[in-house]
């Protein structure tokens, strides 16, 4: 698994089955309108991405840049959002 990013709350790590490489600029409807969005590219089409709860503590010890590599697995368990939704290509990591 590769680094991708830390959530907003310092509580989890992203990261992603693959390499991602450079971002690009892509239009998608949000609410009614059309605006840019950078997304970034990967390798391949069929990402996964994985999840792992981590202490915000932890976290503000690590250095970690995107891309590096991280000992973690990949399940197949969905994550869902706080309303039961699975979030699509999210998975536990562990």
């Amino acid at each position: 698994m590769y680094y991708y990013k830390t959530t907003k709350t310092n509580k989890g790590l992203v990261t992603s089955e693959h390499p991602l490489t450079e971002q690009e600029i892509v239009i998608k409807e949000i609410g009614g309108y059309n605006v840019e969005v950078r997304q970034q590219r990967a390798d391949t089409d069929d990402m996964r991405f994985g999840f792992t709860a981590i202490s915000p503590k932890a976290v503000a010890k690590m250095v970690l840049v995107k891309g590096d590599e991280l000992p973690l697995t990949i399940t197949d368990k969905p994550v869902k959002n706080s309303d039961g939704e699975i979030i699509p290509n999210l998975f536990w990591a562990h």
